[in-house]
Formats: structure tokens, sequence, C-alpha cells
């Protein structure tokens, strides 16, 4: 199990027109995320997603807060980077290599035999359906193609945390449902995974758990199904509407 306890990361914003600097970021995050279930992270863009996503995948570092995954403080986890991988919308490959020296190379920097490490690579461009285009220079592919790769290169290592943050953002829908079935064969292996998204279609169909999360605060988490009867609501969207519009509007009275 991943646990995120009170996790909190401020920067100062000022903004442009009127000169007021604000306080932005995250603000005591909480949750739990669970083997072989979908934890999504919910909200319009800066809402602190990725902030968090980053948190969780550390690549930065709370100025407050706690993550434990299987009860062990990420602080006491030795080569924890082995253990989680991050796929972001925006994720960058080399252009001058193939997809295979690509995904290769990651799992040399982790330090994988390299008779496993061949063995891993051919699987996964067999799960991915990369075999037209394994051997091609990156320079070539498309937007689909590209995350295929991210992704073949984030599970190089058989990380036990995946934390996908706005992967289908630019794709086509032939591409978006390839990556999508990626993320739904991964829950049915026990990964833990991290999804998030303002594509809120995209949550109903893959979400087990949500978050729902406004300018850097949880205002409700909790299991999908029990959510959707608390605010008697038939989609993630509407539950999320439900509860940021009254926050807006207040906001515009202000």
């Amino acid at each position: 199990m991943l646990e995120i306890k009170n996790l909190t990361k401020s920067f100062n914003r000022i903004d442009r027109k009127t000169k007021k600097k604000s306080n932005v970021g995250i603000f005591d995050i909480s949750f739990k995320a669970q083997p072989g279930k979908i934890f999504g992270l919910i909200g319009a863009n800066g809402a602190g997603k990725t902030t968090t996503m980053r948190i969780v995948a550390n690549l930065t570092y709370p100025h407050q807060g706690d993550i434990f995954l299987n009860e062990k403080n990420y602080k006491e986890i030795p080569n924890l980077k082995m253990l989680i991988s991050f796929v972001s919308g925006e994720t960058q490959i080399y252009d001058r290599l193939t997809a295979y020296e690509t995904i290769n190379l990651f799992g040399e920097f982790a330090g994988i035999e390299k008779v496993t490490l061949k063995k891993r690579v051919d699987e996964l461009t067999e799960k991915l359906g990369m075999q037209d285009f394994i051997n091609d220079i990156a320079s070539s592919f498309s937007t689909g193609m590209k995350q295929k790769v991210s992704i073949a290169r984030a599970l190089v290592t058989d990380p036990k945390v995946l934390i996908f943050d706005e992967v289908t953002n630019g794709l086509d829908i032939f591409a978006s449902k390839a990556v999508k079935d990626q993320i739904k064969q991964l829950k049915a292996e026990g990964k833990i995974i991290l999804y998030s998204t303002h594509i809120m279609p995209d949550a109903d169909e893959l979400c087990d758990d949500v978050a729902i999360l406004h300018k850097g605060k949880i205002l409700d988490e909790g299991n999908v199904e029990e959510l959707k009867k608390k605010y008697t609501q038939k989609s993630i969207e509407g539950i999320f509407f439900k509860l940021v519009e009254p926050l807006l509007q207040g906001e515009n009275n202000i």
C-alpha cells in the first residue's frame, strides 16, 4: 500500500496584473492507494496534481509530510527509485536513439544484468505492440509511439508503483485507448497506480478511488461508487462540479 500523509509544498506567486503575492502549491494532502487499483487525482489545470505526483515519484521533496510504501517511510527505503516509475504527458525521449536503445539505456542505468534486460525489453516490445518501430529512430515517432516508449521505459525495472500524470494529453483516440488499455493491464497485474487527469471521462473509465483537488487542497476523496452515492451524481465530472462550483462562485464574489 502507498500512504501519503499531510503533504505540503508551497510557492510564492505574483499576479502580473495586480502585483499581489499569493501562496500556491499543495496543502495537507493525504490519501491511500491500494495495489490492484487505480487512484485518481482529479482537478483542473493548476490544481496541484503534478506537484503531488512529482513528490510521490521522489522527483522533488515536500516542505512537510511523509510518504509510506508498505508501511516503510520513503526516507528508510534503499533504492527507492527502482520501485517507482513516473510517466508524464510531457515526457521526452531521445530523438537520436531507437525505441530499443532508449528502453535498454534506462535498464542499464538501473543496473539490470544484460541477459535479463534483453529479455525484459523483448517482453515489453511485444506487450506494448512496438514490434513495427522498436528499431526506428525516435525523431520519426508520433506522439502515441513516443508515449508507448515512455511507458516501456518506466516498466523496464518492474516497479511496484506507477505514476501517470496527464498521460493522454495530446493523444489521438487510438493512441489514448492503447495507453489506457495498458494501464488497465498493469492494474490487473497488481501494481499500485496513481493517475492524474482533468479529462473526466478518462477518470470514470479507469479510476477505482479518487481525490478531487482544487487550489492545492483535497475537497473529498474515496471510492468512486461511494462518492457518486454521497453526492447523488452519475459521474466523476458531476462530483467535481458539485464540489468546485460553489467555491468558484465564492471566489468570484470576493
